[in-house]
């Protein structure tokens, strides 16, 4: 379990409850064809002062490229989410290259759900690393 301090603790574990197989399956298909994805991790978040219990998340992190159109490129993610769940369900969707500093806690929940860009993931990883000290 991750933490991130300060008046809106975020805490960022694996899912205790985790999506039906076939579903993270298919979401994991429907995320692999977004081009702009470069990788997203499926994860349980809590914010202590505004929730009782954990919701399911989706970090994504957009390529460089497409942040010229970050618009476009969270529409087709989201279009990907909504595709996929059971009517009635939901998933929050949250871009990681807005807030960077949250990749490293993201990553410790070890929940990556989709990887198409290695090279970026590395890329974005070592950036983090880097600023964490």
């Amino acid at each position: 379990m991750a933490r991130m301090r300060g008046p809106d603790e975020l805490v960022v574990s694996p899912p205790e409850q985790p999506l039906d197989p076939v579903v993270k399956e298919r979401l994991a298909e429907e995320l692999a064809r977004c081009p702009d994805l470069a990788f997203a991790h499926l994860v349980q978040v809590l914010v202590p002062a505004r929730q009782e219990r954990p919701e399911l998340a989706l970090f994504v992190w957009l390529r460089p490229s497409a942040l010229r159109s970050l618009r476009f490129a969270l529409n087709l993610v989201s279009e990907a989410v909504a595709h996929v769940l059971p009517e009635g369900d939901f998933l929050d969707v949250l871009v990681l290259n807005s807030a960077p500093e949250l990749l490293i806690e993201v990553e410790r929940a070890r929940s990556l759900l989709v990887e198409n860009d290695p090279e970026e993931r590395a890329r974005a990883l070592s950036a983090a690393s880097a600023n964490e000290d």
